[in-house]
């Protein structure tokens, strides 16, 4: 009987074993489709990631190429050129080997710059840094019809991508291409600057995929056209994913969209550029990604086969002896290492216990490895935390999961229920700063992250992630508090900077939110506030995410700016003064944005710059070795700005026309008085001497006042006086011969002349100087 009793409790735990295959089948095929579920989220995750970095990138790139171009255009040998007519022709102008120059400059200022192109309408040239060419002449031509299309709808700028330059240039690439009309404010155009950017460039700024995987990444224009594949994936038809995805097919959702391409199966991610309307796509292959899926589910059918080999095995133990070695596996994984006396003393088949002893040990060593395992995720803790925090500013909530479902539950970041982002920006310094841009920009964010970090966590809970371009500084702020709390903190942080690194630095502050869900929206106003914040004045805290004013109607004050250059060309520097003040106090007085001040600002210089043009049109004589729109970029307040125009543009312009008056005015002097000895035995008028000056006979009289000291009249007498006393002397003439000879109609005439100047008469003067 007892033989039948423990073969019948073998039978149940067979049972058993081969019934818990069910449950094990259930769960591995839901772990399964779940983890296909998560890889797949994973890839849109990194996937996003990849191409916000590289979008911002790309959007920076632009950015600095439209900024450049635009300061170049307003360069004096600029506005020459572009006001040149259909004569003199370009060739013959000083000003067109200057703008070469300029150009070929300009070209390796940007290394993504490859060439740059000034075309002139009026007489269908094309000017490069290295020659001067026709139109029908010049190879590359296909960026003409979209310029005219830009001009009938009054574009200002315009992108053209991607642009085919064709083998007749020597170049098969397809460059992304800048077209800026000029003037800015035009009817039509008169010329224009073209700048080709180089779209290998963008294809450099990605080294790695996803999952380590040979992906791809296309980038679309707005019209669909495939700008760039970069990555080791490389399709015939790229424009043929573009037109796929057209549509923005699966944009919202949280799973990338699964396509069949001619490389196979793809993941597909999709991000559209806001700024400039690229479509930036991300293709990772189903199978490299799916690897992992597959190994689980490799995982589970081998587990459903042990358990049944296990069921079979276990048909031949003991009951008893079965209970007593789970005892040991379960000491084990408490990690004691003693056992009850009497499970010490239950008898083992020898094979039974080697069994036993082997499962204890690799249990033993998935509880070391697990250890392993759950220290070097502790030190991993803090990259986790910062990729947290980067894809909370950049509103990536799927790159938010890792942190929030794996993070100790002890690790508290923000235990205050408002948050502001503070974005603070390296200023421009020149070579001999301490901290160079470019070169050391990244040392001087990190010394900034840890000022912040150091002067406000007293007050704040306070995080900061560093980026290439800046630092975002998180403050995390108690319900009471104000935004005004946050301003004055980046007012503090700006002026211990400035004190302790010797460099200035522009900080934006976003607007406070309740909700970190919302921090990305901070984020973008401070980004928002530093684009806006143009020209860059520097060392200030600007605001973003006020409330939207009402555009403001202020007209720009056209008569202050017409008496100005009134009194500038009459050469008053006393007026010019008080019309100079007169323009600026009237827009303090409406207390206008600085910026809208210094638009206005910048208006008058042009106009003051034009109006010095006509008589100095390089202007290298009024202000040598200067350029004055660099100086003006540089002024941050209203006062400094009258100052400058005042000492620094007025002045010497008025100083330069005085300059042209006073010269003018001694070269007609010197015309005048040789046309008096030219003319003086003739019939001599103020009215004839003016005519063959060119002037005004009342204009003539007051200048020979001003410099003889005398009138016309008295002047021509003067002369004739002398020319006659010469002949009195040194020849035998009579008085009537002398008069005629000088322009005297009568011996009567000079007689009276003559007395009245010398006192004494003609004949009386000879008679004296012989003897």
């Amino acid at each position: 009987m007892k033989l039948v009793r423990k073969l019948f409790r073998q039978r149940q735990l067979a049972l058993l074993l081969l019934l818990s295959i069910v449950p094990v089948l259930g769960f591995g095929t839901f772990s399964y489709y779940t983890s296909l579920g998560l890889i797949e989220a994973e890839v849109k995750r990194t996937s996003e990631v990849a191409i916000a970095q590289m979008k911002e990138q790309v959007d920076q790139l632009l950015r600095q190429t439209e900024e450049v171009t635009g300061q170049f255009s307003l360069q004096a040998g600029m506005l020459q050129f572009v006001k040149t007519q259909e004569a003199p022709p370009l060739g013959t102008l000083q000003a067109v080997n200057d703008i070469r120059r300029d150009l070929a400059n300009f070209s390796s200022s940007i290394h993504a710059v490859d060439s740059v192109y000034l075309y002139h309408r009026k007489q269908q040239m094309v000017l490069t840094s290295n020659v001067l060419l026709d139109l029908d002449s010049f190879p590359d031509t296909s960026w003409l019809p979209a310029l005219q299309q830009a001009a009938a709808e009054r574009k200002s700028k315009l992108w053209i991508s991607p642009r085919a330059i064709g083998p007749e240039a020597g170049k098969d690439e397809e460059p992304i291409t800048y077209v800026l009309p000029l003037p800015y404010f035009y009817e039509e155009p008169d010329a224009a600057l073209i700048v080709n950017v180089k779209a290998g460039v963008i294809a450099d700024m990605i080294r790695s995929f996803p999952f380590d995987s040979r992906g791809g990444l296309l980038v679309f224009s707005p019209a669909g056209q495939t700008i760039v594949q970069a990555g080791q994936l490389r399709l015939r038809m790229p424009d043929a994913i573009g037109a796929m995805l057209a549509d923005g097919t699966g944009a919202d959702s949280s799973r990338p969209v699964k396509l069949d391409t001619e490389a196979g199966a793809m993941y597909v991610t999709t991000e559209r550029s806001a700024a400039y309307g690229f479509l930036y796509a991300m293709l990772i292959p189903v199978d490299a990604a799916s690897r992992n899926a597959q190994l689980l589910k490799i995982w589970i059918v081998s587990a459903t086969a042990a358990l049944s080999l296990m069921s079979l095995f276990v048909a031949y133990f003991n009951v008893r002896q079965f209970q007593v070695g789970l005892r040991r596996i379960f000491v084990t994984l408490r990690g004691k290492g003693e056992s009850n006396a009497e499970e010490e003393q239950e008898p083992f088949d020898a094979d039974y216990a080697e069994g036993f002893s082997r499962i204890e040990n690799r249990i033993a060593a998935l509880l070391k490895e697990m250890g392993e395992v759950r220290s070097q995720w502790k030190n991993q803790l803090p990259v986790l935390r910062d990729h947290f925090l980067l894809s909370a500013l950049l509103g990536n909530n799927a790159g938010m999961d890792p942190w929030l479902r794996q993070k100790p539950a002890e690790t508290t970041l923000f235990p205050d229920p408002v948050f502001c982002v503070l974005v603070a920006e390296m200023d421009a310094s020149g070579e001999n700063a301490r901290f160079r841009s470019g070169k050391d920009a990244w040392l001087f964010l990190f010394a900034v992250a840890n000022i912040s970090q150091e002067l406000l966590r007293d007050k704040f809970a306070t995080e900061t992630v560093i980026s290439r371009q800046h630092v975002a500084i998180i403050l995390n702020m108690p319900q009471h508090e104000t935004d005004r709390e946050s301003v004055r903190a980046a007012e503090k942080l700006r002026y211990a900077v400035s004190s302790y690194l010797k460099q200035t630095v522009t900080i934006a502050v976003g607007r406070p939110v309740t909700d970190f869900s919302e921090l990305s929206v901070s984020y973008q106003d401070a980004l928002h506030a530093l684009q806006e914040h143009w020209p860059k004045a520097g060392n200030e805290v600007v605001r973003g995410g006020q409330e939207p004013q009402a555009p403001l109607s202020v007209p720009y004050p056209a008569e202050c700016e017409s008496a100005l250059l009134a009194a500038i060309r009459e050469g008053s520097c006393e007026q010019a003064a008080l019309e100079l003040d007169a323009f600026f106090d009237g827009l303090n007085s409406r207390r206008l944005p600085f910026a809208l001040i210094k638009t206005y600002a910048m208006q008058l210089l042009v106009s003051v710059i034009r109006l010095l043009q006509e008589y100095d049109p390089d202007l290298t004589q009024t202000f040598p070795g200067r350029s004055l729109y660099a100086e003006f970029a540089q002024l941050t307040a209203s006062p400094s700005m009258c100052s400058w125009f005042s000492e620094t543009v007025i002045a010497p312009g008025i100083g330069f026309l005085n300059g042209l008056k006073r010269l003018r005015m001694e070269t007609m002097m010197v015309r005048a008085k040789k046309l008096i000895e030219e003319r003086y035995a003739q019939d001599l008028s103020l009215q004839l001497v003016a005519e063959q000056l060119g002037i005004s006979p009342s204009y003539l009289s007051e200048l020979i006042k001003q410099h003889w000291g005398e009138t016309f009249i008295a002047y021509v007498t003067s002369y004739r006086i002398g020319k006659a006393k010469s002949l009195l002397l040194k020849t035998e003439l009579t008085i009537a011969d002398i008069a005629a000879e000088i322009g005297y109609g009568n011996a009567t005439h000079l007689i009276r002349v003559f007395k009245k100047s010398e006192g004494l008469t003609p004949g009386e003067y000879r008679l004296r100087s012989r003897t």
